[in-house]
């Protein structure tokens, strides 16, 4: 006797539902998603765990090395790169468990995380979705993983880098909650898309992730419209995720930084309403005047004696002193169809996907 398909047992009613679909999108992060993967099923304690991972169009192999090392993953692989948020929708669609884990690949799920997470949620009816402590590789706490929606004043205090030099000042340092260690546990406004666990059907109800813009912040735009909804959002500062910052869009060849504005807009437009968006382009033009103001009396003070100092700044922060990402701020701000074809968009050549690369995995 053979034994029943999923579709024939979910007729019968006797189809058993996984306690976590894992959501992962990759794009030439091979040996990161390797180890992701590794961590993943090591750790998912008692947990019946599926896990969807989309490829976008990786030149390195990850599809098949994937495929070689855990059969019982779900692969689809792109045909182009569909941005992140596309990407995790269609991983959405194909998610059969109670809740869903959006999980970047460059990050190692540790010990209980998982346990805990999911159940927290299933102890609490009210809360939508909940986040742990990220750990970065050198031993600090990544506080953009609970922090608050972004707002107009925010911009201001980053035009003079107050955030940047009073990073633990409850005001300038407002958005990402600078003065509270994150060791603890609360509700707050959002937490960091790397690792984000909901409820299936609520992330089905909200539309996934906001395809609004190829990259960076669907986070927070997926928080504050689950909190408009009435959830609750939760930090959970008693278990943690070693998080390797920034591997996930090294590689990338599109000038993300080209996004910053209007992601900073788009946040604050649809928090504030349309008047508030308005006022924040226009602060991105004072913003980035100030900026490239900064950067110019930068380069001219002379690099000696008592300016060592400023040298050493330069250093850690060479973005901040680059020309380049002011002028095209201020070109965005001002002028946005004058930069519109230099902005990282979606590839949709030859559809989202490719039908024939997608693999059911093994449960």
């Amino acid at each position: 006797m053979t034994a029943p398909t999923a579709e024939q047992a979910r007729r019968e009613g006797t189809f058993q539902r996984p306690d976590l679909s894992v959501l992962i999108v990759t794009l030439n992060v091979r040996e990161l998603t390797l180890v992701c993967l590794r961590r993943l099923f090591a750790r998912r304690g008692g947990l019946d765990v599926e896990v969807i991972l989309v490829d976008n169009a990786s030149t390195d192999g990850t599809v098949e090395a994937v495929q070689a090392a855990f059969p019982q993953v779900v692969v689809v692989a792109n045909q182009g790169n569909a941005g992140f948020a596309r990407a995790n929708n269609q991983a959405l669609a194909l998610a059969r468990g109670r809740y869903v884990l959006y999980l970047n690949p460059d990050t190692e799920v540790g010990e209980g995380t998982l346990e805990t997470c999911l159940e927290t949620l299933e102890r609490e009816p009210t809360l939508g979705m909940v986040g742990c402590r990220m750990m970065l590789p050198d031993g600090r706490i990544q506080y953009e993983g609970g922090r608050r929606d972004y707002r107009l004043h925010h911009l201001l205090w980053e035009a003079l880098y107050l955030h940047v030099l009073f990073q633990r000042h409850p005001l300038f340092a407002h958005e990402l909650m600078g003065d509270w260690d994150h060791r603890g546990t609360r509700d707050v406004e959002a937490i960091l898309g790397a690792f984000m666990m909901c409820r299936t059907g609520l992330a089905r109800e909200l539309g996934g992730l906001p395809e609004d813009v190829f990259l960076y912040h669907e986070d927070l735009s997926f928080c504050l419209r689950m909190r408009q909804r009435g959830w609750a959002v939760r930090y959970l500062g008693d278990v943690e995720t070693l998080h390797h910052q920034g591997a996930t869009t090294r590689n990338l060849r599109s000038p993300l930084n080209f996004l910053e504005g209007e992601v900073r807009v788009r946040l604050i437009r649809e928090r504030s309403g349309a008047l508030a968006g308005v006022a924040a382009r226009a602060l991105m033009v004072v913003r980035s005047l100030l900026r490239l103001c900064l950067a110019g009396v930068a380069r001219l003070i002379p690099q000696v004696g008592p300016f060592r100092t400023l040298r050493a700044v330069r250093a850690q922060y060479p973005r901040a002193f680059a020309f380049q990402p002011h002028l095209f701020q201020l070109a965005w701000s001002v002028a946005p169809w004058s930069v519109h074809h230099l902005m990282p968009r979606a590839d949709h050549h030859g559809g989202p996907s490719d039908p024939r690369a997608l693999t059911s995995g093994v449960s």
